[in-house]
């Protein structure tokens, strides 16, 4: 133990009359200031803790995101800056989220003046690749997929004064919310809750997949859960590490741009140009970024976008092709349907606090806005799922206000036992002549999210689940599978914003679930050329929002395509001429494609085996997706980017540190949705100091004032005045 330690162990009772008595800022300098000579091992610069009195080492990250816009296609370049603040070469370990939607296609890493372009491997190979370079002193970089939006970035030898920068590019898609366009860039990987059984392990530990079933699949490649500081370790120790810059490119001019999440600065470069970055350099990574962009002009219900390519490593020759389908305006309402309004209310841990309330607050919403043929149910959920009432109540305004006051009562604590609240929510036979709907309010922090998408897959019959995530940095890839699977749409509210603001979001959500449908799509393709549709079943389509079509031709041709649809009980048609040439060059939609294909076969894995396709296997999955991820580049969850340096920067490797990079506590997350740990003693080291004469002269001052603030109290007791 230090002389420091050994000193606040003996001093503890007069150190804490010190701070009741205002001297805690000058306690906590000291606390957070211990200098470098108080303990040689403990290298300058460095920030360290101690959990369950192991002695954790974490890595400095910088991140800078560079995106460009075109119309509804983002182009992403994120570069991460490594530093090994320590004495010792280390090992070090980032998780970090991207877009569920992202289609990565290349990586780089750069060591001095050498730059190393990344393979697409199979993960068994990358990791082998990776632990050789490791071993031989080389600086080497492993991204890993455990998600579609959960990735790890490796390091090996990150040696001191010698950065290692890993530059990610993807693409991606912007999906189309309520009218305009929404950018995703995801920033914090929030905790997951592990149901009993299922506990972590790392990833490249599991056997062969073939022998488990889907879910425990998924279970076993998730990582474990670095550091995070608000709660393993003080929050002081993070900086503003993460910067951005976007340049957005329109086909049509600009009508707004704004982001609910950051404050942002613009610069107009045209009426369809501009350049958005933060509003101060750098920012935290505690809330994901959302930027929403509307487009002024007319709204056009199918674009086509083609790109033709002579060899694409598949095929001798073929194209690529995008269709984005926005939905024509619906016919009137003919009649209204009963309802059945399911609210299912995620009562955990991690919904304490300000999700709490902000699920309260879209409940108070959307049940003044049922009708009076509507019936509801509330239902919550943390450790196990109770319900409000044992049937369904008719919206009468006295039943409204009892759900509004039980609603009121509802507080946030225990486990997220999420398949309870499913199973409660769908068990029950729906009444003839009535739409189930049911509206999940929770921030998706678990992480047996197969067992729970299987089991919507199985019982939801008719009914439509719409999910609402609370939070600044929600399990969306959860999230948004819930409403694919559910036939419905996923929306989203950050709780930190003021009253006005989440009182306007909570109503226009709950309004939401009133706007028309678009069932039974299907796209009649005619004559064209055209083969590898995705996705092979056209969602359901909300008003305001669009479904993105890819697929591949053949040949470059001319003709039509015709959209039907239900609208309200009645078939609607559009019928569009098209072009495909031979002449565009557009390769992102060749990604975008493949990236659709690897989701598609993704889909499958949460189907149970008995509704699949003839044939389709996890084996076979897992075959299909690794060819996609190796033939196209891609990361997936079986195929990874390595990158080795060709010189050796490291001569003892094998006396390596090995740290992670903390992440920081999810904002507005109470420390409740984090799994217990020991409290953090913090350690940092490389601050500003007293030299040791002043120190020790300090804290003789703070013993002496500790001392006669003890005596004075004891004095006071004994009703001793001085007299």
């Amino acid at each position: 133990m230090r002389w420091f330690d050994r000193a606040l162990v003996e001093y503890s009772t007069v150190l804490r009359s010190i701070w009741h008595g205002g001297c805690g800022v000058v306690l906590l300098y000291l606390l957070l200031a211990v200098p470098a000579w108080a303990d040689e091992s403990v290298p300058a610069g460095s920030i360290e803790g101690v959990i369950d009195g192991r002695r954790i080492v974490l890595a400095s990250l910088r991140s800078d995101y560079k995106v460009r816009i075109n119309g509804d296609v983002a182009t992403v370049s994120l570069r991460q800056t490594y530093e090994n603040p320590y004495d010792q070469p280390m090992n070090a370990t980032y998780l970090f989220p991207l877009n569920r939607r992202a289609a990565v296609y290349a990586m780089t890493m750069i060591v001095g003046d050498e730059v190393i372009a990344a393979e697409i491997q199979e993960n068994k190979q990358a990791r082998q690749v990776f632990n050789e370079a490791r071993q031989a002193g080389k600086a080497a970089a492993l991204l890993e997929q455990h998600r579609p939006n959960m990735f790890t970035q490796k390091i090996a030898n990150l040696v001191p004064g010698l950065p290692i920068e890993v530059e990610i590019q993807y693409s991606q898609a912007v999906a189309k919310v309520d009218g305009a366009y929404d950018l995703v860039i995801p920033m914090v990987v929030g905790p997951r809750f592990q149901p009993p059984g299922a506990g972590w392990r790392p990833a490249g530990t599991d056997s062969d997949p073939a022998e488990r079933s889907a879910a425990s699949w998924q279970l076993q490649m998730l990582p474990g859960y670095p550091p995070t500081a608000g709660v393993d370790l003080p929050e002081e120790i993070l900086s503003e590490r993460v910067s951005l810059a976007i340049e957005l490119d329109m086909p049509l001019p600009l009508e707004s741009v704004t982001s609910a999440t950051h404050a942002i600065r613009s610069r107009t470069v045209s009426s369809t140009q501009q350049s958005i970055s933060l509003a101060r350099a750098r920012t935290i990574d505690n809330r994901d970024f959302v930027l929403r962009y509307q487009l002024a002009g007319a709204v056009t219900n199918m674009g086509l976008l083609s790109h033709w390519r002579g060899a694409d490593g598949v095929k001798a020759a073929g194209g690529y092709f995008s269709l984005l389908i926005e939905p024509p305006a619906a016919p009137p309402q003919q009649q209204i349907i009963p309802r059945e309004m399911v609210f299912v209310l995620d009562c955990s841990g991690s919904m304490s606090g300000e999700p709490m309330q902000a699920s309260k607050l879209f409940m108070k919403r959307a049940l003044q806005q049922l009708r009076p043929v509507d019936t509801f149910r509330i239902i919550r959920f943390s450790d196990a799922a109770t319900e409000f009432s044992s049937a369904p109540l008719p919206a009468t305004s006295v039943n409204v206000n009892r759900g509004l006051l039980y609603t009121a009562s509802l507080y946030g604590s225990g486990g997220t036992m999420m398949t309870s609240g499913v199973a409660q929510a769908l068990a029950p036979p729906v009444p003839r002549g009535v739409v189930r709907n049911i509206v999940f309010l929770t921030d998706g922090y678990i992480g047996n999210e197969q067992t729970v998408l299987e089991l919507v897959e199985k019982m939801r019959g008719a009914a439509r689940l719409y999910a609402f995530g609370v939070g600044a940095g929600v399990n969306r890839y959860l999230l948004e599978e819930l409403a694919r699977v559910g036939h419905g749409f996923a929306r989203y509210f950050d709780p930190g914003k003021d009253d006005e603001t989440m009182t306007a979001v909570a109503q226009e959500l709950a309004h939401k679930l009133r706007s028309p449908i678009l069932t039974g799509l299907q796209l009649d393709w005619g004559d064209l050329p055209v083969a590898d549709v995705l996705p092979r079943r056209l969602p359901d389509l909300y008003a305001g929002d669009s479904i993105r079509v890819t697929g591949r031709f053949t040949a470059p041709a001319k003709g039509s395509i015709e959209l039907s649809a239900d609208a309200r009980g009645q078939r609607a048609r559009l019928v569009r001429d098209i072009a495909l040439k031979d002449t565009a060059q557009r390769p992102v939609l060749r990604r975008l494609w493949a990236k659709s294909a690897v989701t598609e076969f993704m889909h499958k894995l949460v189907t149970p085996v008995q509704l699949r396709d003839t044939g389709v296997t996890n084996e076979e999955i897992r075959r299909q997706v690794t060819s996609l991820g190796l033939n196209y580049g891609l990361a997936t969850r079986w195929t990874s980017f390595v990158a080795v340096s060709r010189q050796r920067v490291n001569h003892n490797p094998a006396q390596n540190l090995n740290g992670n990079v903390v992440l920081p506590k999810v904002a507005g997350v109470s420390r409740k949705a984090y799994a217990p740990s020991a409290p953090a003693q913090p350690v940092m080291t490389g601050y500003a100091a007293p030299e040791p004469g002043a120190l020790a002269g300090l804290l003789a001052v703070l013993l002496s004032l500790g001392v006669a603030r003890r005596f004075a109290r004891r004095s006071m007791r004994h009703g001793d005045d001085g007299a």
